[in-house]
């Protein structure tokens, strides 16, 4: 059976066999390459200057809006940042920021 490739506008795509029937194929692992949204809205944290932080950029950790590891295995990998200010920083929660790791008020729109 051959299969049709359809781009949707996130670019991962969902294959659809000539009947028009939707089939499993590489579809899941297309998915699998959006992080997931750990939540919808900022983590507000206080960040010490100079300090590294390693901001998870995949979803999965379990000690949001740091990373530890969970993404090992994937082709996430997590932003090293040190901020330029001791207080007060709001850290990306829906992992679709233009400016990782700070959130950028994408998670509106998703």
């Amino acid at each position: 059976m051959r299969k049709i490739l359809i781009f949707t506008k996130n670019l991962y795509s969902t294959f659809f066999d000539f009947a028009g029937n939707r089939t499993q194929g590489n579809a899941k692992k297309m998915k699998d390459m959006e992080p997931k949204i750990a939540k919808k809205g900022p983590y507000a944290v206080d960040l010490e200057v100079d300090k590294s932080y390693y901001w998870c950029a995949c979803g999965q950790s379990k000690n949001q809006p740091y990373c530890d590891g969970s993404h090992k295995g994937t082709e996430f990998k997590p932003v090293l940042f040190k901020p330029n200010n001791t207080g007060k920083a709001y850290l990306c929660g829906c992992k679709n920021t233009k400016n990782p790791p700070y959130c950028d008020g994408t998670h509106n729109s998703l």
